[in-house]
C-alpha cells in the first residue's frame, strides 16, 4: 500500500490550490490523477477512512473530479473505487498509515511559513497528521455521510 504525490514544478507551490498528481497503489492496482488538486484527494481519504473505520461506506465527490471515490469496509480493511480501478487494502491500519505518512510529506512540501487560514482543507489534513492516533477527524461536510461533496471546501476560485 502506497500513497505518492508530486507537485506540478513548473510554477511555484501554490498552498491555496496544490496541483500535482497523486498515485494510490495496493501493489496489485494503482489509481492515478495527473493535474489534480492534491489537497482535494487528501481530504476525501481522510473522510473515506473515517466512515470506513465507522463501518460504513462513502461516496466522496471532488467538485475538480468527474467522478466519486468509494470507500467502503472490506474484511479487515478497505476498498477504495475510483473510475475503473478498485484497490483492496487487507488491514485498515496500512490505509491509515500510508495516508498519514503522504499527508505528512504533502504538508511537508508546502512552504512552512505559510498561513493555511486561507485554505481550510491544509487544516484538516493537519489535524488528521497531528492527531490521527486519537481518531479526530475534522472535516468539511455539506451532505450525508453516504455521499459527500467537497465542492464547499475549495477557495471560489476553483468552481
Amino acid at each position: 500500500m502506497l500513497i505518492a504525490i508530486t507537485f506540478d514544478e513548473s510554477e511555484k507551490i501554490d498552498p491555496i490550490d496544490p496541483i500535482g498528481d497523486i498515485t494510490i497503489t495496493d501493489d496489485t492496482t494503482t489509481i492515478t490523477e495527473k493535474s489534480t488538486y492534491l489537497d482535494s484527494w487528501f481530504d476525501a481519504s481522510i473522510t473515506g477512512l473515517k466512515t470506513v473505520k465507522e463501518g460504513k461506506k462513502i461516496s466522496v465527490e471532488i467538485v475538480e473530479e468527474p467522478e466519486p471515490i468509494v470507500f467502503e469496509p472490506w474484511q479487515e480493511g478497505v476498498r477504495i473505487s475510483y473510475r475503473d480501478r478498485t484497490l483492496f487494502i487487507p488491514q485498515i491500519s496500512e490505509f491509515t498509515t500510508a495516508l498519514k505518512l503522504a499527508a505528512n510529506d504533502f504538508l511537508n512540501k508546502l512552504d512552512r511559513e505559510t498561513e493555511f487560514d486561507s485554505n481550510d482543507l491544509l487544516e484538516v489534513i493537519r489535524d488528521f497528521v497531528d492527531n490521527e492516533s486519537e481518531d479526530r477527524y475534522s472535516t468539511i461536510q455539506t451532505q450525508s455521510n453516504s455521499h459527500l461533496d467537497l465542492a464547499s471546501a475549495h477557495s471560489p476560485a476553483r468552481e
